[in-house]
């Protein structure tokens, strides 16, 4: 820890006292408890004793040391002092890395603090050798010693190197930044060490300093944070008042269902640490139910040994014993319904107000009425604390005063507005006022009648809300709200101090303990009466609710502030202000919770049509702009110089435009969708908001909508399906339709909504689902597989219904000829093995054009991501299209126009077949041969771009020619027509690898007849393809980085290999004692981990855990966003960027509140406030319960014993959704297993066969 101000100053340590030997350290003197008499004088002992050596005082340090028989440092820490300055540094090294004698072990602070003061322990060895001029002996410490020991940063590493060039001491001082002067050195190792070896300099003055600014002015107090004591439960309904005794030993809440409960309150004070903190504890003494209706009146007696209560629908008033909680005696009010009672100083009279025009002055012992003022509707009642006067709140706009000794009555106020409710202050000099329908208190000092401030904030509309005043002076004015939060305000100015959660409900009442003024109460319509203490300093602010739910994964994930935290914790909702919004809210919320609830079938409903209509829109606007285009075209000449400068310029332009969205707007949005949403389901995106962001849908959809309108040959299926993941997983984040917001039960509507977009842009219901699952999962849930296909369903309903869909399917309806098995079969076999060895080569095309284009990024230096690579990428692919596609009219045609020309029974009609030759054979060639070129182009280009329509023209067009070529050599009973529909699918499916294909095949034509021939010709087509090469996606896939996610393994490979040959050492290991600042260094580090293991040591390693390495930098994130006063600055060029940035949203959506945490050791000489990075990781279950700044543990991570295949390895991998697994041996951890090196590994030993 840095030391302050005025401890810089002084750069040498303390001198060592020239005394006979000191007696045994408090570290090891007989005690062995921390928080024993002995070892908490021995502390304060050391403190003083430093800060005496600091402050100059040696011989007063000297005389306290003689007489407290203490030490400033320890032996250990006097004899590492001693070998620095001798220039012992191998006997030094031995002290702080723990590997001599172990009665002589220098305990350091962390286990990085121990790496760190080793560093500097052989940097200054390094030098002296240097200086020495002795080379060789440099060179070895620095290869043998420094580089094995302490793993220096690459910085570290350049600035010992540099030191090898100077020529003299001066030239090296300049250059290193590291301690040169011993004392130096001597001041930086104490940082490094434990405070049991030596306190750190400035320690009680750093206290001193923090106990200061943590004691709040009289005026400011109330924006200090606390912590929630008791939430009291045992009422059924509604909690409508309280009321504390005046000796504070009890407290009585009042329900609307009728009971009264007395709570007993202990208090006890408990020594912690070195300060006094008091602990309530609470017991439910009586619960009193005798009154006709809702209990809303509650009064003690000035010897708090009598309780009044009584109800919005009693004319009764009732007086309970305090110890036997039995109804002494019963008080009939003679007008009608009591609104409220109040005790008389005196103790042995009280009054009480009806609504129907009566105050009446009763004698409680002889259970009479002393006096009667009749006349005027009584609201409220309130008795000045040290006189006989009595405000009384007269028909809501006027309080008038009764002196009930003199028993008259004067006007004090007279107001326009209705007000509600009166509260005087425990002096008797202020009067609070409920203006309740123009949401505001006044508090208006009785002696003058002066109005002191204003108090604005509260919502108040239906209900009397009852404020009070709090504070030791009662400077603070707190009320609830029907928004279910407590308002608290500066008494003298009306300005807010504090908003404090704690209720779900409307808070009907809050009041001030009356001996304690730190502690208040405060009651809800949720059934509960909440205790909040702040330990002394004015009012509390939230931190735990005992009656709130249990936060788990989701809540934590979706927290944004620890308010936000809080009221997700609670399960706080925002309910309507009318009957029937809360009627159906609750309803909504009971649906929910019902096997295949109405919720899921509304939300798949609404997902369904979104998807129909979204399509519809994609389409026509991709129609808009292609007629738009071919209109400038035919103005300016359909072969002419300008037409073509126009087409080109329009290509370009428009491959510009779409790859500038996925560069400024979302990079998520690049590729096609399919490997995306393949890498999403495999847990390769740790944070799905990223990829399922509204950035991501707004960039996917613009760029998809001008690659498709532009010139380039590509599809937009797979990017179509992860626009309708995005609006799926948007949906599922609304409450009403609310899962999860990560994991495999909100992943289960991201593949209704995935095969919901496989449906939108085929047209097939039923193939559309079995094709999502087909490409994206490598594990799926089968009971799961009714919401995909129910969604499907209202997909093609709302195309049906909407009246322009016939002209936007994909296909045209086909009639071909049946189908009769006979010789005929073969020729769709032999179109199989054609369409899969022509798939095959599309593959490895790509592979080698991908080998191309990063040879010629290379040789223009654009190796990493920038604007300037995507633009040269983009421009040159455009342009390649552009040139190709021009000159022939038949490649200007779009692919959906084409696949019908294709498809239909009868003569090609088209004018383009003809441009070049009368047959049109030949130009069906040139269009296969260039579509498979400009095809290949766009693949990993990065613009949002897919593959499936292209290659279902170019399998379209294959079995056209092969058809046509049939008719001339043969003649077959089907018409060529049916090859172009059969090409089609098997050219899909071998370049896919997919069999669900034919399904579409067979939803979009109708032609069930025709199933034998096209499934026998889809297997040949699989078959010969796989044997080639693997899929299209797999191919994208491992250009994006998700080798994971490529299975071109089959099982018998798979299964020959064993976990332990193939595991890997796992790098870095955390356990329960790892500190934040250990934490990012393992982040800064191991930049390629996206897991780190939890285990309960170094040595043992026995595997209790996992975090994901996005939750560790949320986490980390958090703790330092949250405690920025208490953040080093020194560490600051440690965070990586990415946690600085989460930092950043943290602040920014809550700048001006903070929270604080009480578990920080009083050994680390931190204020108690403000923990630092030092401080340990604050782990969430099973470790500890979750909180805002909580880091999630996965308790039970994919593990498999170090003999498991690798078949069975990666299946678990798949059902987990993790791209790694654990080897474990008798639950020790031993490595793991990576399925991307793995696969890498296995592609370079066992490579399948294939055709090269």
């Amino acid at each position: 820890m840095r030391a302050s101000d005025d401890a810089k100053r002084k750069r040498s340590p303390p001198p060592p006292p020239t005394l006979p030997p000191s007696p045994p350290s408090p570290s090891v003197d007989g005690s062995t408890d921390p928080n024993s008499p002995q070892r908490k004088r021995n502390k304060w002992a050391r403190l003083l004793l430093r800060e005496l050596y600091d402050l100059g005082f040696n011989d007063a340090a000297a005389a306290l040391e003689r007489e407290a028989c203490v030490q400033l440092r320890s032996s250990v820490m006097k004899k590492l002092q001693n070998l620095v300055a001798s220039r012992q540094w191998d006997e030094a090294l031995q002290l702080v890395m723990k590997t001599g004698d172990e009665r002589e072990q220098l305990q350091m602070k962390s286990t990085l603090a121990a790496r760190e003061a080793a560093l500097l322990l052989l940097q200054r060895k390094f030098i002296d050798f240097l200086l020495l001029k002795q080379l060789p002996e440099a060179l070895r410490t620095f290869q043998e010693e420094i580089l094995p020991l302490c793993e220096p940063s690459e910085a570290e590493v350049k600035q010992l190197a540099e030191l090898l060039l100077c020529r003299d001491a001066d030239e090296m001082k300049q250059r290193t930044s590291m301690p040169w002067q011993d004392d130096e050195l001597q001041l930086k190792l104490e940082e490094l060490v434990s405070p049991e070896e030596i306190i750190p300099e400035g320690a009680l003055r750093r206290i001193v300093q923090d106990v200061e600014l943590q004691t709040p002015p009289p005026m400011m107090m109330g924006q200090v944070a606390g912590d929630c004591v008791e939430v009291l439960t045992s009422h059924k309904n509604d909690v409508w008042e309280l009321a504390f005794s005046p000796d504070g030993e009890m407290l009585a809440s009042a329900s609307s269902d009728g009971s009264v409960v007395l709570w007993e309150i202990k208090w006890k004070e408990e020594a912690v640490g070195f300060s006094l903190t008091m602990e309530l504890k609470t017991e439910t003494l009586h619960v009193l139910q005798s009154l006709e209706g809702p209990a809303d009146c509650l009064a003690w007696s000035p010897d708090s040994r009598f309780l009044l209560s009584s109800g919005s629908r009693s004319s009764t008033i009732q007086l309970w014993d305090r110890t036997s909680g039995l109804c002494e005696k019963r008080f009939q009010h003679p007008g009608g319904v009591v609104t409220k009672m109040q005790w008389l100083s005196c103790g042995d009279q009280f009054v009480s107000g009806s609504a129907d025009k009566s105050l009446v002055l009763w004698n409680a012992n002889e259970n009479s009425i002393a006096y009667q003022w009749s006349g005027r509707r009584v609201l409220d009642v309130v008795v000045h604390p040290h006189d006989s006067k009595v405000f009384v709140l007269i028909s809501g706009y006027e309080i008038r005063v009764y002196d009930v000794a003199h028993k008259s009555d004067e006007l004090f106020i007279e107001a326009d507005n209705v007000m509600s409710c009166l509260t005087i202050s425990p002096s008797g000099k202020f009067l609070l006022v409920n203006f309740v329908k123009q949401e505001q208190l006044t508090c208006i000092e009785i002696a003058t009648g002066s109005v002191v401030a204003k108090y604005h904030g509260i919502r108040e509309q239906r209900y009397v809300l009852r404020p009070c005043f709090i504070g030791a002076h009662s400077e603070l004015v707190a009320s609830g709200s029907e928004d279910g939060k407590i308002y608290v305000w500066q008494r003298d100015n009306g300005k807010l101090a504090a908003e404090l959660d704690g209720h779900s409900s409307v808070v009907n009442v809050v009041i001030r303990h009356p001996v304690h003024a730190s502690v208040m109460a405060s009651a809800s319509d949720d059934k509960t009466v909440l205790w909040k203490q702040n330990n002394g300093h004015g009012v509390a602010s939230l931190r735990k609710d005992s009656t709130a739910m249990q936060a788990t994964y989701d809540t934590w994930q979706r927290a944004y502030s620890v308010e936000h935290f809080n009221k997700l914790c609670r399960g706080e909702r925002r309910m309507q202000n009318n009957a029937v919004g809360r009627l159906c809210l609750r309803s909504l919320r009971l649906f929910k919770q019902l096997p295949n609830s109405p919720v899921t079938w509304l939300y798949l409903m609404i997902l369904g049509s979104l998807a129909a209509v979204y399509g519809l829109l994609f389409d026509g606007w991709v129609r808009a702009l292609l007629e738009l285009r071919d209109y400038i075209i035919k103005s300016a000449g359909e072969y002419s110089f300008g037409a073509f400068i126009i087409w080109t310029m329009w290509c370009v332009g428009f491959g510009m435009l779409a790859t500038c969205c996925g560069y400024y707007i979302s990079p998520a949005s690049d590729g096609s969708g399919i490997p995306t949403m393949r890498g999403l389901f495999a847990g390769v995106f740790q944070n799905p908001g990223d990829t399922l962001s509204f950035r991501t849908l707004v960039a996917r959809s613009i760029g998809t909508v001008l690659s498709s309108a532009s010139a380039l040959s590509v599809g937009r299926s797979g990017p179509f399906t992860h626009i309708m993941a995005i609006i799926g997983y948007l949906m599922g984040k609304i409450s009403i339709f609310q899962r999860v917001n990560y994991g495999q039960q909100n992943y289960n509507f991201i593949r209704a909504a995935v095969a919901c977009g496989v449906t939108a842009s085929f047209g097939s219901p039923l193939g559309g689902v079995l094709f999502g699952i087909e490409v994206t999962a490598k594990y799926y849930e089968i009971k799961c597989l009714w919401e995909g296909i129910i969604c499907s369903s209202f997909c093609i309903l709302v195309f049906n219904i909407i009246t322009f869909t016939k002209s936007e399917v994909l296909f045209e309806r086909t009639k071909f000829t049946g189908f009769d098995m006979d010789e005929e079969i073969f020729a769709f076999v032999l179109l199989g093995i054609i369409t899969g060895i022509g798939a095959g080569l599309y593959c490895k095309m790509a592979l080698v054009l991908r080998r191309i284009q990063a040879r010629l990024l290379e040789r223009f230096r654009l190796t990493k991501p920038s604007i300037q690579r995507r633009i040269f990428h983009v421009v040159s692919i455009c342009l390649t299209t552009a040139l190709i596609s021009f000159p022939f009219g038949i490649m200007r045609i779009p692919d959906r126009v084409m696949i019908n020309e294709l498809f239909r029974d009868q003569t090609l009609s088209f004018p383009q077949w003809t441009q070049f030759s009368d047959s049109k054979h030949v130009t069906l060639v040139i269009y296969i041969v260039l579509k498979l070129f400009i095809s290949i182009l766009p693949c990993g280009a990065p613009l949002s771009c897919g593959v499936f329509g292209p290659l279902f023209t170019m399998g379209a067009a294959v079995g056209r020619y092969y058809g046509e070529t049939l008719m001339e050599l043969w003649s077959p009973h089907q018409s060529p027509a049916t090859y172009a529909v059969v090409g089609a699918a098997c050219f899909a499916a071998s370049a896919t690898q997919t069999v669900s294909t034919a399904v579409i095949f067979f939803e979009l034509t109708g032609q069930l007849s025709h199933m034998v021939p096209v499934m026998v010709a889809c297997i040949a087509a699989y078959f010969v393809s796989g044997i080639i090469t693997p899929s299209i996606y797999d191919i994208l896939a491992s250009w994006a980085g998700m080798n994971s996610v490529c299975y071109d393994f089959n099982e018998h490979v798979l299964s020959q290999k064993a976990a332990k040959d193939y595991m890997a050492t796992v790098p870095v290991i955390f356990t329960r004692d790892t500190t934040y600042e250990e934490a990012i260094q393992a982040l800064n580090t191991f930049k390629k981990e996206e897991y780190f293991p939890v285990c309960d040591n170094a040595e043992n390693k026995l595997l209790m855990g996992c975090l994901r390495r996005y939750d560790l930098e949320v986490g980390i994130a958090r703790f330092l966003a949250v405690h920025r006063s208490g953040k080093e600055e020194s560490k600051n060029a440690q965070v990586s960027t990415k946690i600085q940035n989460l930092i950043s949203q943290v602040l920014d959506i809550d700048k001006k509140k903070s929270a604080t945490v009480d578990n920080v050791s009083l050994l680390n000489f931190q204020p108690k406030e403000t923990p630092t990075t030092s401080s340990m990781l604050e782990l969430g279950p099973p470790f500890d319960e979750y909180e805002f700044t909580s880091i999630p543990v996965e308790s039970y991570p994919p593990q498999v014993g170090e003999d498991v295949n690798l078949y069975r390895v990666h299946k678990l991998a798949s059902i987990s959704s993790w791209t790694q697994v654990y080897v474990v041996k008798f639950g020790k951890l031993q490595g793991v297993i990576h399925l991307d090196s793995s696969l890498t590994k296995l592609r370079k030993e066992d490579v399948p066969i294939r055709f090269s």
